[in-house]
């Protein structure tokens, strides 16, 4: 017991532990046999626990065999197998220390995956009946015990010199691929054993075996170590072993302890080492590789390597290659023979080693795939075969389709020679000696390749009597042979005289072996053909090629026994049809005598049956009738008098009886009579004989008569069939009678009717889910059914004439008691039938879905029908009660559900616009302070003389004239504050940007959460298309100008044609769009040495496509968009689609680059957010927004080109007052840009601001042609001049942002006041030259006669919206109330609302407000100051077409 414990702790558990095969362990020892150990393969399996865990007796056999003591030494006799076939099932043990037996099983047959290695201490011996026959392996005479030497592990503090190689014990070692040595059976070997290795040596030949090649249990364990420690490594770069690196010596003890083949590169010149795995892949140039350099360590690809080492050290990023062939050089079969190559498939990668972020060298772990791609070449080769081998007609054809598809097989390195023969009996062999003396055969050739015309290998007859010509004596061994065998040139077995002159396939080397198969038909028969095959000189013959011939062999061979057995089956057909031919003569003499008897049968039994008023017909098994009489056609309602083909009179049965006639037929075939009730429908569309008029004496009494099946829609049939048995059992024919008992069927079912209806009418109350009553007038219940009494809350009265019961006024709830008696009273007084839903006392319980209880008041919905008497008085009602309390509570709550909902969207955007006003305030602060540190600089630099270096692009700075005054600096000192000035204006511009583009970041990300919580809406309103694009090529001008990009804008020819000036669309949706792209564009263009950005607008009646645009549209995305509620998209026809196109010239987009666009936070690429920034929400947004306006947005682009991206949307043609409306608004616009602006005294302006003249700043591109539209360079036609912008109010709660509005106001020359919220913007109203008050008339002077200050120019009004105490739209509609009043002189008050509210939706509430225009924070002043004057231009075209028209 101690050395089983010793054992089972020893290193073959943790062997087992690792093997893929399901193994186990049997202790021997004491008795019983018991297992000691399953590994997880087994446990893992779905039959094999069961089989080695039932009981004994069942599998006796297996226990038997693996119990059975092990031989002393190899010696004839039946000693036990040391493998055993069971349950389909290849068995295999080993024996250790005579107590321990290891068990392992092997699917039948194995895979092509090379077997492990086993090692066997016992011998070999012949098989049992029951078990397969064992490979034959040469023995080893003297038993190896199982020792596990675990590997010395390397470090950096051990020195590798001191290092020794584990003892280990001596064994007979094979590689995988490695074939195996089989003992023969010779003439001196009279025991029929071989006895050691040296026996084999002196074989003539080896032979082919149909088993497998046992695997050994443990590894191989080579001194490996030995040979490391025997290079001369001082001699090669890496230098002696106790001088590596730590580095060196830890991965080369990982790589020692890996069973995967890997080697290292290390150092410059990238030295090879390599494990004891990879060493097997060297051949015969191992141990010289190690040390060598990576170019001589792999001849053929030795650069690439060294190539892809270089490239994987700059980016320290691993590589994997494909899979690559190459043949490793092995040592010769033949001591003195050349070295031969061997064809293999590797697998491989390369890792970095890096440390301290430099690559000291690489890993190059391999994966060998050779056995996967040879079984998928041969398997297909095998496949081809078979599907070209089935269409063969004749044995010839067969052998001419096997010779061409192997011509055919490509690459033909595993066919280099191909010779076969048929094989047929020798005739004059035969005659000459007994087929006991020798072979009668004698071969023809049927195909050759590789082989020259007359060469002496392949004669076109071959003779096996006598002689050795050729292949002879191969022949006459192989068809004596079960299996395919083997002969090889190392051995003798195949002479190498006769491969002399070959003109060999595949890789043109010789072949070193070759396989002769038999073909043979079945095992009984002799062979028809004997195919020699040349083996692929480049691959040794192991488990995976001895496979692949068995496989070979087994598909000729079926291939041929189908040939044969059809050939075989054509001539017994043919036999048989001359027989068949001579029976049938015979019968016909006996069939015409019988004929004359069945015929005069048939005469009388026509006649009887013709009389029976029962309808008789007879038929076969098949449902065909052959004969039916005159009363069976009246009966059934079948057209016609002769035979009935398969069942045809089904059609007249009714359809749901017509799997009884089925059953009853099955039944009779296999009973005796069968007896059975079906019906018949009425055919209305055949001319039918007269029917049966018999009628019944007994239904005459009672009312009831013989109907003709004319006249009805079905009868009912009683039936009774027999059939008519031979004397073999089988059915000859079937008898049928048919009685009509329609009338008998219509008596017992009236009959059954009327006893059942009175009982179904007083049932029918008490089973009913409503309550069912019948009152009085007064109100007195008559009687009611059990639903009724429940509902009601009453106890049930037996007789309610005998109690008196008023449901109306106990039960139902005082508050509906009214419009029940209302209900009741309208019922008498129309005479017509009243529903009600009223409440009863009593509650109403349920569960919902989550299990609780809810109580509610019990709705129902009563119904009053009036009853009157034979009179025509009513003098009751009926009626019934239906239950609704569920549909009430269900309608209760979903109204609560849509209170919540309502309430929750309207929290929602709250919190948006909250979001929205709290993030844009700071921001036009922001950039209201860098405009005014901009325009101090650019001042600053006019005083002392200097220009400004970009014109303070983009700033108040173009509002001050240049200064003329000198200053007395020295150049020194002018150069450094010149650097200082222009440093602080570079500063302030990038102020202005962050800002821009914080505000866009802004707008992107309220737009996501409004489209997360379907909150966006789209607003189409009355706009020019290219001026909307044109206002927002403008917000880009500073920005191109800075950068050097010249931007333009292209209205194509499709536009014009279309004469399109106004549409309607969401102008703020569709220019966020737009500069999302122009941004996209600018960010892209601005490095390149090509800087153009262009946006082409274009319109048509039919959607874009990929076609008719330069883009590829993005298909819709899976998200729907029928949630979002758009009203205003609703019923509008014959959309126009404009669509729009922004090209650059920047750097372009790969395709991989290009996959990723238009997703959630995601950018072309990691690169573009290092060197450009951004959110990775402009795309998706953009995408988004297109897509709610019913359009699409695509791209193309080629990097290094440029980039376009392209989008369309639908737009609507706007009424006729819309399009004067917006015409008019865009004439006051015009009018407004085109004016200056008052220029600010000297008393208003502050120090060291000058007046000057606001106009519309315009610049004119270099390059412009009659196609091309730049914003900036349009001009305008002469328009009238504006009212003049005299005072301004700013109405600002904020304090920062109010200062510096009045601050910016006041630089350009206005006259501004302040009210921090609306109530206080009321009172400086009165003080101004508007407001009249209740006199009637207000100050329009400087001041009054008594010197008191004087009244404020009221001119424009900029109002926010959010403000406490009174907000601005309140304030607003305050003062258009006074204008109504009369109380605001000098026509409309213009009023623009100042906001970071940005929705469409708060936009139109202020202009509903009374606000003619809205300014979203943040903004610039420039814009503001355009925005004033529009406003004030609009509203002054307003006033004088109203006067004209009233005028007129």
């Amino acid at each position: 017991m101690e050395a089983q414990a010793e054992l089972l702790n020893s290193g073959i558990i943790d062997l087992l532990e690792a093997d893929p095969r399901p193994s186990f362990i049997v202790a021997t020892t004491p008795l019983p046999a018991t297992i000691v150990y399953t590994n997880p393969a087994l446990g893992a399996h779905p039959v094999l626990p069961d089989v080695i865990t039932a009981p004994r007796e069942t599998n006796q056999d297996l226990w038997e065999w693996i119990t059975s003591p092990p031989p002393a030494a190899p010696q004839s006799g039946s000693t036990p197998a040391l493998s055993f076939s069971y349950q389909n099932i290849f068995w295999t043990r080993s024996i250790v220390q005579h107590q321990m037996v290891i068990v392992g099983a092997n699917a039948q047959p194995p895979s092509a995956e090379p077997p492990r290695k086993v090692r066997l201490n016992v011998a070999p011996q012949p098989a049992t009946p029951t078990v397969c026959p064992p490979p034959r392996i040469i023995p080893i005479n003297e038993p190896v015990a199982l020792v596990t030497t675990p590997i010395p592990r390397l470090s950096s503090k051990t020195n590798l010199d001191s290092l020794q190689a584990p003892d280990r014990p001596a064994a007979d070692f094979r590689a995988n691929s490695t074939p195996a040595v089989l003992a023969v059976k010779t003439d001196d070997d009279v025991s029929g054993s071989i006895t050691g290795p040296d026996v084999a040596q002196s074989l003539k030949r080896s032979v082919t075996d149909p088993g497998w090649i046992l695997p050994d249990i443990m590894p191989e364990q080579t001194p490996f170590l030995e040979v490391i420690h025997s290079v001369d490594w001082s001699s090669t770069p890496l230098g002696p072993m106790k001088e590596w690196p730590a580095r060196l010596e830890q991965t080369f003890n990982q790589i020692l302890a890996d069973s995967r083949p890997i080697v290292i590169y290390w150092g410059p010149s990238f030295s090879t080492i390599y494990n004891e795995a990879f060493s097997k892949l060297c051949g015969s140039r191992h141990p010289g590789m190690l040390g060598m350099p990576v170019e001589d360590t792999w001849r053929e690809a030795g650069e690439q390597l060294k190539e892809a080492m270089h490239s994987i050290s700059r980016n320290q990023r691993g590589l994997v290659e494909d899979e690559w062939r190459f043949f490793v050089e092995r040592e010769p079969d033949v001591e003195g023979g050349p070295n031969w190559l061997e064809e293999t498939y590797l697998k491989w990668s390369i890792v970095p080693i890096v440390e301290d972020n430099k690559c000291l060298g690489f890993m190059h772990p391999v994966l060998e795939t050779t056995s996967l791609r040879l079984w998928e070449r041969r398997m297909k080769m095998l496949i081809d075969l078979g599907e070209a081998l089935a269409t063969a007609k004749d044995v010839k054809e067969y052998w001419t389709i096997t010779t061409q598809q192997f011509s055919a097989v490509e690459p033909s390195y595993d066919v280099p020679l191909v010779i076969l023969y048929s094989v047929q009996d020798d005739p004059d062999a035969m005659i000459t000696n007994p087929p006991s003396s020798g072979s009668t055969k004698i071969c023809r050739l049927e195909g050759a390749l590789g082989v020259p015309a007359a060469h002496p290998i392949a004669p076109d007859t071959l003779s096996l009597h006598d002689g050795d010509e050729a292949l002879s004596p191969l022949f006459r061994e192989a068809l004596a042979a079960p299996h395919p065998l083997l002969f090889q040139t190392k051995d003798g077995t195949l002479p190498e005289t006769l491969l002399n002159g070959l003109q060999w396939r595949g890789f043109d080397d010789p072949c070193r072996a070759a396989v002769i198969c038999p073909i043979r038909p079945t095992k009984a028969e002799d062979a028809m053909g004997l195919l020699l095959l040349g083996l692929n000189p480049r691959r040794p013959y192991d488990n995976d090629y001895r496979q692949y011939i068995s496989l070979l062999s087994q598909k000729l061979t079926t291939s041929l026994a189908s040939i044969v057995l059809l050939e075989e089956e054509a001539r017994r057909g043919r036999n048989a049809a001359e027989q068949a031919a001579y029976d049938q003569a015979i019968l016909q003499e006996k069939l015409a005598g019988k004929t004359r008897e069945v015929n005069e049968s048939s005469q009388l039994f026509d006649a009887v049956a013709e009389f029976v008023p029962v309808g008789m017909c007879i038929g076969d098994s098949h449902g065909n009738i052959t004969f039916a009489n005159d009363a069976w056609y009246k009966i059934t309602g079948y057209p016609g008098t002769g035979p009935v083909q398969n069942e045809g009179f089904m059609s007249c049965v009714r359809e749901e009886d017509r799997p009884i006639l089925s059953a009853a037929y099955e039944k009779a075939k296999t009973g005796n009579n069968v007896e059975f009730e079906f019906r018949v429908k009425r055919q209305s569309n055949f001319n039918i004989t007269p029917p049966l008029t018999r009628n019944s004496p007994s239904f005459e009494k009672a009312g009831l008569d013989f109907v003709p099946i004319d006249e009805m829609k079905e009868r009912h049939i009683v039936a009774t069939a027999k059939a008519e048995r031979a004397l073999d059992g089988s059915i000859k024919r079937i008898l049928t009678c048919l009685t009509d008992v329609t009338a008998h069927k219509q008596a017992a079912e009236e009959a059954v009717r009327r006893a059942q209806q009175a009982e179904n009418l007083k049932r029918m109350a008490e089973f009913a889910t409503v309550g069912m009553y019948d009152m009085d007038l007064e109100g007195r219940l008559l009687g009611a059914n059990n639903v009724f009494y429940e509902m009601c809350g009453l106890e049930r009265v037996v007789d309610p004439a005998e109690v008196v019961i008023r449901p109306w006024e106990t039960c139902v709830n005082p508050e509906d008691s009214m419009l029940l008696k209302q209900k009741l009273k309208k019922m008498v007084l129309e005479d017509k039938v009243q529903n009600v839903e009223i409440r009863l006392k009593t509650e109403w319980t349920a569960e919902d879905g989550a299990g609780h209880k809810v109580t509610a008041p019990r709705w129902v919905q009563a119904t009053l029908m009036p009853v009157k008497s034979t009179e025509g008085v009513i003098q009751s009602f009926t009626g019934c009660l239906s239950d609704v309390s569920f549909q009430k509570w269900q309608l209760e709550r979903e109204k609560l559900r849509k209170e919540e909902a309502i309430e929750s969207k309207r929290q929602q955007e709250n919190f948006i616009d909250m979001t929205s006003h709290e993030m844009r305030n700071p921001l036009s602060a922001i950039i209201h302070c860098a405009d005014a540190i901009t325009a101090t600089i650019t001042r600053v630099q006019e005083l002392i003389g200097e220009s400004p270096a970009n014109g303070a692009v983009g700033s108040l700075a173009t509002l001050t004239p240049p200064a003329t005054a000198g200053n007395d600096l020295s150049e020194s000192a002018r150069s450094e504050v010149r650097e200082l000035l222009e440093s602080g204006i570079d500063s302030s511009e990038t102020i202005v940007g962050c800002a821009q583009h914080q505000k866009r970041i802004v707008d992107d990300i309220l737009t996501m959460s409004k489209l997360d919580s379907k909150l966006l809406a789209i607003t189409p309103i009355t706009v020019n298309p290219v001026q909307m694009v044109k206002e927002a090529l403008k917000m880009f001008e500073v920005e191109a100008r800075r950068v050097d990009i010249n931007l333009s804008m292209v209205v194509d020819k499709s536009y014009g044609d279309l004469g399109i000036t106004y549409l309607d669309f969401d102008p703020s949706r569709l220019k966020q769009v737009l500069i999302n792209l122009l941004t996209n564009a600018l960010k892209f263009t601005k490095t390149g040495p090509t800087r153009n950005v262009s946006v082409a607008i274009r319109a048509s009646l039919t959607p874009p496509t990929e076609a008719t645009s330069s883009v590829q549209f993005i298909p819709r995305s899976q998200e729907s968009y029928d949630d979002y509620d758009q009203p205003a998209l609703r019923d509008r026809g014959d959309p126009i689609f404009l669509m729009f196109e922004v090209k650059d010239t920047g750097q372009g987009l790969t395709e991989e680059e290009k996959k990723s666009l238009f997703q959630r936070f995601v950018q072309a690429s990691s690169r573009t957010h290092v060197k450009y920034g951004g959110s990775g929400l402009g795309l998706f947004i953009s995408r988004r927004l297109t897509e709610l306006q019913n359009g699409a947005i695509g791209v193309f682009s080629q990097p290094g080109v440029g980039s376009t991206f392209a989008f369309y949307i639908e737009a609507y043609m706007p009424s006729e007052a819309a399009i004067r409306e917006a015409e008019n608004s865009a004439l006051a616009s015009k009018s407004a840009i085109m004016s200056p602006g008052k220029k600010a005294t000297k008393e208003e302006r502050p120090a060291g601001i000058h007046p000057v003249s606001i106009g519309s700043a315009s610049t004119s591109s270099p390059r412009q042609s009659p196609a091309t539209i730049s914003p900036i360079s349009e001009t305008s036609s002469s328009l009238s001049s504006p009212p003049q912008i005299s005072g301004i109010m700013v109405v600002e709660d904020n304090l920062i942002n109010q200062q510096i509005t009045r601050r910016g106001l006041v630089s350009m020359g206005f006259t501004v006041d302040v009210a921090n919220h609306g109530v206080e913007c009321l009172e400086k109203l009165q003080r101004t030259d508007r407001y009249l008050g209740d006199a009637g008339a207000g100050c329009n002077g400087d001041g009054d006669k008594n010197g008191q200050a004087a009244v404020f120019p009221l001119s424009v009004i900029l109002m926010d919206i959010e403000m406490p105490i009174q907000d601005g739209l309140t304030c607003t509609r305050n003062i258009r109330e006074l204008e109504r009043q009369g109380k605001i002189t000098g026509g409309r008050l213009p009023i623009i609302a100042v906001s970071a509210n940005a929705r469409m939706e708060q936009i139109m509430e202020a202009k509903n407000a009374g606000c003619d225009d809205v300014l979203v924070k943040p903004y610039r002043m420039p814009e503001l100051l355009d925005k004033m004057r529009a406003v004030m231009a609009s509203i002054a075209a307003q006033e004088a077409m109203s006067l004209t028209t009233a005028s007129a």
